[in-house]
């Protein structure tokens, strides 16, 4: 199974995308492809139905709170994958944003990035202290969350249990995927969890130094950029 990121990590380098789709297409039918994404499902199914990405067997969108799985008629055929949204219960979004109302240092992202199991804010370089400000801010509102902050700006509030690592062991965990079968791919903060999950993780040379305290152990760092670096780890973790 590979499980990689998109902007930043598989995205980034055409030529070296065709080269990761050119790779994949004599060994598709001996593995399963999921991108782990923070876009939303419809701007990656957009990316797939234009031809830009492979099709999937399956995708974490939304930075991990959704998983869609592949099905017949391509990428307008997408469905939910049963028994992963169910898990978050009542947990609900709009809480969290009357909570985070008026915060200091937080700005609401458009709408088109908000969803019942995600809020989505821009705040600037924003410190341990600050997130622990934050939790307990959700806290006294008596909201547990999981905070994800990525590129020194992104800040996601989700589910606890949600998340792009999560949602990969789940989907490891259906297919009967062991944990040394899994490669995972990321370049920034929202990767973290998945690259933690105990997979064989690499991280692309163009990675944010935000992840410099995840390499180490099952974590690889390539050379290379972007989708060169997505192929180099696959090379690096067949050789072992």
């Amino acid at each position: 199974m590979i499980a990689t990121d998109l902007d930043g990590t598989l995205l980034g380098d055409d030529g070296a995308l065709a080269a990761f789709r050119e790779w994949l297409g004599g060994r598709r039918e001996r593995l399963r492809l999921v991108y782990a994404s923070g876009r939303s499902a419809a701007a990656v199914r957009e990316l797939v139905a234009a031809g830009r990405l492979p099709e999937p067997d399956a995708v974490i969108t939304d930075v991990g709170t959704e998983i869609h799985v592949a099905g017949p008629g391509g990428a307008s055929g997408w469905r939910p994958w049963p028994g992963w949204l169910e898990r978050f219960g009542d947990w609900s979004a709009d809480r969290v944003r009357l909570a985070l109302a008026g915060y200091p240092g937080l700005e609401a992202q458009d709408p088109v990035h908000q969803t019942r199991r995600k809020a989505s804010y821009d705040a600037l370089q924003l410190e341990a202290r600050d997130l622990a400000s934050i939790r307990q801010a959700l806290a006294r509102h008596g909201i547990a969350a999981t905070l994800v902050y990525s590129a020194g700006r992104f800040l996601d509030v989700i589910p606890p249990g949600a998340g792009k690592g999560p949602a990969a062991r789940f989907l490891a965990e259906a297919w009967s995927m062991p944990a040394r079968d899994v490669l995972v791919f990321g370049d920034s903060g929202n990767d973290a969890d998945l690259l933690a999950s105990g997979f064989r993780g690499t991280l692309v040379a163009n990675a944010l130094p935000e992840l410099d305290a995840v390499v180490g152990g099952d974590v690889y760092r390539s050379p290379l950029t972007f989708a060169a670096g997505v192929l180099d780890g696959i090379r690096f973790w067949s050789g072992r």
